[in-house]
């Protein structure tokens, strides 16, 4: 082989292996353990759930507490973490039946019987109650409460006809429980129902400058009535069940 060609033959080799070596670029290889990207999924609606708890939760309820009663309230929970108990506050009237007018009249006036006689009975009670989250069957907010009670009682009397008229009052201490439970209208917005019994301590009972006390002492007694005729005529709270019904707004 002559110089020349050989010449032609290396530059040949030369410059012809460099560029095959730039025209074929390595593939790239695949990372070890990398996950692979997976199409989005797309998030089912969220339930509504009307369980939740606030701070504050205020409440009118309607019902029967020896008589109609109506009943307004605020409760107060979560007030520290991992406390079970509610704390709440009430304040309710009921229209009763005020007791014997005739009675009332011979205890607390005289023995007259003329005029006819019309009679009303209002109680005012305060309460405090602590409440206890518990199940009852399928019913899943249900709570049992406890607590004290006040209650400012009056039995109001006239006598038309006979020109008498007078009032007979009463205040009692006492304690009380039930048990209630809440179904959600909204998320903010419960139906309540509640269930309970109160016992009233007995009082002294006043009217017409008369005063019967439960030790058995008085003033004013008429003739020798007693603090059990007194009480036997006038129809003064002492063991009350409570049937009640209404709506309650969490805040």
């Amino acid at each position: 082989m002559s110089r020349s060609a050989l010449c032609v033959l290396v530059a040949g080799l030369l410059f012809g292996g460099t560029a095959a070596a730039q025209t074929k670029a390595p593939a790239p290889t695949p990372k070890k353990n990398e996950p692979k990207k997976s199409a989005p999924v797309a998030s089912a609606p969220a339930k509504r759930d009307y369980s939740g708890r606030k701070l504050f939760i205020g409440g009118v309820q309607l019902g029967y507490n020896a008589g109609i009663a109506l009943h307004a309230s605020i409760m107060f929970e979560n007030l520290a973490q991992g406390l079970p108990f509610a704390l709440r506050l009430g304040y309710g009237h009921t229209w009763s039946n005020p007791g014997d007018p005739l009675a009332a009249r011979r205890v607390f006036i005289d023995n007259n019987t003329n005029g006819e006689p019309q009679s009303s009975g209002d109680n005012w009670d305060l309460r405090f109650d602590l409440l206890y989250p518990v199940k009852i069957a399928s019913l899943q907010r249900s709570k049992v409460f406890g607590g004290m009670r006040y209650n400012d009682f009056t039995a109001a009397f006239a006598y038309i006809g006979g020109n008498e008229t007078f009032d007979v009052n009463g205040n009692q201490w006492g304690v009380g429980g039930g048990v209630e439970t809440a179904f959600a209208l909204s998320p903010i917005v419960d139906m309540t129902f509640s269930v309970g019994a109160d016992y009233y301590f007995k009082s002294g009972l006043d009217g017409h400058d008369s005063y019967y006390y439960p030790d058995g002492s008085g003033e004013n007694t008429i003739a020798n009535y007693t603090y059990a005729d007194a009480d036997d005529a006038i129809n003064q709270p002492d063991f009350n069940a409570r049937v009640l019904m209404g709506v309650a707004y969490r805040f």
